[in-house]
């Protein structure tokens, strides 16, 4: 090898080694952190900790190289809801008390959330019938859709993410619902004899949450649907007939997407960020504390993590958590345009 040439390699050869030895130190410090995170000398901190990285797709797995089952047992968080669960009670909402004052008000309104360590935004759309679900084009061949070519698709000027999805690792396309979808009253996807925890709107606009067979829904009048639980089976009510539905509200701190619904039929459709430098994200108590300041009723928690995302006017205006960018979903509460209600 020329003296020239050995000159130009040693330089590169020394960045490289120092680019390697740094990555390696960072690692080090990182897997040091997890493990004062995983089994310091907090219980608080561990059981958040925990909770939080439990509830995401790609990296739940973190916990396992630091706990043993039996630690991590004392972590999950279980809900008991189960078919008998109280259903909603359809005569404590009055639409037509929202329908005839929304002559004083826009149809939607875009308020910003700060709430302690919670920042987001939420939607109150004074016409429920408004509010429709969108879906992705096809569940079994084709990717879900992007929220925002998701409102595109139903001309819509906003949207939320809606029903939880297959996501194996974190590395789902988007396209395969989990549970049970209804569109314009018909069972598209899931089983009609089949419990599912359930997040929709029936024909008269009215939000229902809780447990019931793909046939139930159908029968009592469910028009736009979707279904949530969380990976460690926390369902998706949070808030039944004025009731705080406390056995599900296990979980950590992570960015959250709920749809409530207050006495006067409007819908308040909440996304709250995290995993940024603003804020870690929020608990289930932090969802229901925020539904009940602004009046709901009844309320449900959707699909949260990196798929939590509000589009408005053709835009994202949430932090979204995805390092990838906004991801695939197959479906969506999509709010039509005033005077395009989805009767």
């Amino acid at each position: 090898m020329s003296r020239s040439r050995r000159k130009t390699t040693r330089p590169i050869g020394r960045f490289f080694a120092f680019l390697g030895v740094t990555l390696f130190c960072l690692v080090l410090i990182l897997i040091g952190v997890i493990w004062v995170l995983e089994r310091g000398p907090s219980p608080t901190v561990t059981g958040m900790f925990t909770r939080s990285v439990r509830e995401t797709s790609a990296i739940r797995w973190i916990s396992n190289m630091f706990l043993t089952d039996e630690e991590l047992d004392a972590y999950k968080s279980v809900s008991t809801e189960d078919i008998s669960t109280e259903k909603v009670n359809t005569s404590l909402i009055q639409i037509a008390a929202a329908t005839s004052s929304a002559q004083d008000h826009p149809s939607i309104e875009l308020i910003n959330i700060a709430e302690g360590t919670c920042k987001g935004k939420m939607l109150i759309v004074y016409d429920p019938k408004q509010v429709i679900l969108g879906v992705s084009d096809d569940f079994v061949s084709k990717p879900g859709l992007q929220l925002t070519d998701m409102v595109a698709k139903y001309r819509g000027i906003a949207g939320i993410n809606a029903g939880g999805f297959n996501d194996e690792n974190g590395t789902g396309n988007g396209g395969i619902p989990q549970g049970l979808v209804i569109t314009d009253g018909e069972l598209i996807w899931g089983e009609s004899g089949t419990p599912y925890h359930l997040v929709g709107l029936d024909a008269e606009g009215i939000l229902h949450v809780g447990m019931m067979t793909g046939r139930e829904a159908i029968d009592s009048g469910m028009k736009w649907a979707v279904s949530f639980i969380t990976h460690d089976g926390l369902a998706s009510s949070l808030i039944i007939n004025g009731e705080v539905q406390y056995q599900n509200l296990g979980g950590g701190v992570n960015p959250r997407t709920a749809i409530g619904q207050r006495d006067d039929g409007a819908l308040l459709l909440l996304v709250l960020d995290g995993r940024s430098i603003n804020t870690l994200g929020a608990t289930m108590e932090d969802l229901v504390n925020i539904m009940l300041e602004y009046g709901a009723v009844n309320a449900g928690n959707l699909d949260g993590g990196s798929s939590s995302v509000m589009v408005y006017d053709g835009e994202i205006i949430n932090h979204c958590a995805s390092v990838t960018g906004p991801r695939r979903i197959p479906t969506g509460f999509i709010v039509l345009k005033e005077g395009e209600a989805g009767d």
